[in-house]
């Protein structure tokens, strides 16, 4: 299965600038790059929008449009989670979303009224807890915020808030591969016990890692390509727009 991740877009409803870059016409390249290499499923984790506007996201369908796969989305703490279920119906809103295939792919909604950082409630973990209890598939799971520190302060501050409970599940749960979220604006690979955690690059402006304030990475924006293989393996890497 090839999946592409697509995060932390910023776009907004009248074309406004997003740290001095256009964001949309860094999405179209990006989604350029994402379309020559042909994903089965585009995984968008949030903060799509930035300003939660119907209009935004009326571009962003379109434009997601052009990759003739599957979307499953995930709201960022910029994101109007109901006009973005509104455009994107796959979404992650409330109860945890669920993709299956050869993978059990699981989206979690993060991203909470009024916060900057995000929050897993009660409710949400025990409905991820069974859903993975009840299949024996090797398992994703995406979300917004981060649930370990990236290293990088200006980001860390807003991370997942007490994050400890959905470590416990990821004990409790070894078929869990991959963790994947964005919202860190930079690529990131943590190497856990028995699963993968990675940090998305935003499809407008990311940051230099382990810096204490946002520091523009020369590389531009980029996307996540992932292969999962029915074995649990897999492979991942950055798509960029071609220059």
């Amino acid at each position: 299965m090839r999946i592409v991740q697509i995060t932390d877009c910023h776009v907004t409803g009248g074309g406004a600038p997003y740290r001095d870059e256009d964001p949309r016409a860094r999405l179209e390249a990006v989604i350029d790059a994402a379309c020559s290499w042909g994903p089965d499923l585009v995984l968008a984790t949030g903060d799509l929008s930035e300003d939660g506007s119907d209009a935004s996201y009326e571009y962003l369908a379109g434009a997601f449009g052009r990759l003739s796969a599957p979307v499953l989305a995930t709201p960022g703490n910029h994101d109007d989670a109901e006009r973005l279920r509104a455009h994107f119906p796959h979404c992650a809103v409330g109860a945890p979303l669920a993709f299956e295939h050869d993978w059990q792919l699981v989206l979690l909604g993060s991203a909470k009224p009024g916060l900057i950082g995000g929050r897993l409630d009660p409710e949400q973990l025990a409905a991820l807890d069974i859903l993975l209890s009840d299949d024996d598939r090797p398992a994703l799971i995406a979300l917004h915020h981060q649930p370990w520190p990236v290293g990088s302060p200006w980001i860390d501050r807003w991370a997942l808030e007490a994050p400890e409970a959905f470590h416990d599940l990821l004990r409790q749960h070894p078929r869990v591969r991959l963790v994947l979220w964005g919202h860190v604006h930079q690529d990131v690979v943590i190497e856990g016990e028995g699963w993968t955690g990675l940090g998305g690059p935003s499809s407008v402006s990311n940051s230099l890692p382990g810096r204490e304030r946002f520091t523009v990475d020369p590389d531009g924006p980029a996307c996540r390509w992932l292969e999962l293989s029915p074995d649990g393996g897999f492979e991942t890497g950055l798509l960029r727009p071609q220059s």
